[in-house]
């Protein structure tokens, strides 16, 4: 019995080998043919028109990026000193440009005036007292020692004079007061600058204290950017710094101030930049800046060479035989359309400037000169190149190690 169940067992395991082996067959069959397939397609498919640049070295100005506001340097409130008085004039609005003690309001001033007529009037009758008494007692003092008259009526009549003297000078502290007081039915500008806020219309009454105006002190603004720790570290006063406008224009300034702390949030220093007067600049702007270290040599390729694959940076360098290698690189600062390279290249390595996005690693290309590339394929260059340079902006500010 053992044994003819032995002799049925063997037909199945050789049939289950033989299986086996098919199967292996078929998986290599199948891989050599993709394998095949794959290289025939490689070798069928046209080269490429691509232009190259050979990487070149010298001076790379590293540098880090930040953002922040812009805000007055020293701005001012322009208030009233008047009590009730109603607004007569507005001379300024904002956005106008002011001089110092320039009139930029006009309250009025009839009970003002009417105030002053009767300072002037007390002022008057206070020193035709005065002179009244002057002469009393200088008649006083001419005949005190003749015996004709008591002591009484001499220390009345010098005290007459004093009293009198008194009251002139108080009537002229008062008119100058009230002067004052008229003065501020003017509202005058406390500096050269630019108004920044009106808060009042014509008509309405007046506090003292009420601001009118908000003026940016000889229009003067600053940069307040925020820094991280690592890279407030390498700020100094006076550093040079670009400060970028929305339409991307460059506006030039200086590090002024370090704050002397770090917000506990965010663990981020205010660097206080003065920038340079442009009409565009606009306090209360959210702005990028770029802070520019000292020169240092390095390896440098346009911005366009670079292509971002799965999170890193890439470029293709061009060998002997036409095709190209996809090589990652480091990237450090970038200036002016070019960026610093850290690692992944050697001076005098040719990488494809234009037409890389469509690249893969071992393609073979064709090289063109620029002008021909511009001329027959702007196209697809131009869309390379914009996609490249949107890419590969955020390595830009980076600061190279």
């Amino acid at each position: 019995m053992s044994v003819l169940q032995s002799s049925r067992q063997i037909p199945v395991l050789i049939s289950f080998t033989k299986l086996m082996q098919c199967a292996l067959l078929a998986v290599t069959l199948s891989i050599f043919y993709t394998g095949v397939t794959r290289a025939q397609e490689r070798s069928e498919r046209p080269a490429l028109t691509v232009t190259v640049q050979p990487v070149h070295a010298g001076q790379m100005t590293p540098g880090f990026g930040a953002t922040g506001n812009v805000r007055a340097w020293h701005d001012a409130s322009v208030s009233a000193q008047t009590n009730g008085l109603r607004l007569k004039a507005l001379y300024a609005d904002v956005g106008d440009r002011v001089k110092a003690g320039q009139v930029l309001a006009e309250f009025e001033d009839t009970s003002s005036r009417g105030d002053l007529t009767q300072a002037q009037a007390r002022l008057r009758q206070a020193q035709a007292s005065l002179d009244t008494a002057k002469r009393n007692a200088d008649r006083i003092r001419k005949i005190r020692h003749s015996g004709a008259i008591s002591q009484s009526e001499v220390d009345q009549a010098l005290s007459g004079e004093k009293n009198a003297m008194a009251d002139v000078t108080a009537a002229q502290a008062a008119l100058q007061t009230q002067i004052q007081r008229t003065s501020y039915t003017k509202l005058l500008a406390p500096s050269d600058g630019i108004i920044s806020i009106r808060n009042a219309v014509i008509g309405a009454v007046v506090n003292p204290g009420q601001e009118i105006f908000h003026l940016v002190v000889d229009n003067r603004l600053e940069w307040q950017a925020q820094v991280s720790a690592r890279n407030l570290m390498l700020v100094h006063e006076g550093m040079p710094v670009q400060v970028y406008l929305p339409d991307g224009r460059g506006v030039a300034g200086r590090v002024r101030q370090i704050g002397p702390t770090l917000e506990e949030q965010t663990r981020q220093g205010i660097v206080y930049v003065d920038v340079d007067p442009d009409p565009q600049l606009r306090a209360g702007m959210f702005l990028r800046g770029r802070f520019a270290l000292a020169p240092r040599p390095g390896l440098s390729v346009p911005r366009q060479a670079l292509v971002l694959r799965d999170g890193f940076n890439f470029v293709f360098v061009l060998k002997a035989d036409n095709k190209v290698t996809q090589t990652k690189v480091t990237l450090g600062s970038g200036a002016n359309n070019q960026v610093e390279v850290i690692e992944g290249l050697r001076e005098g390595d040719r990488v494809v400037t234009q037409g890389a996005a469509f690249l893969n690693d071992q393609d073979t290309v064709r090289v063109v000169d620029q002008g021909d590339m511009g001329a027959s394929d702007s196209p697809r260059g131009n869309a390379s190149d914009s996609s490249q340079d949107s890419q590969a902006q955020p390595g830009a500010d980076r600061v190279g190690n």
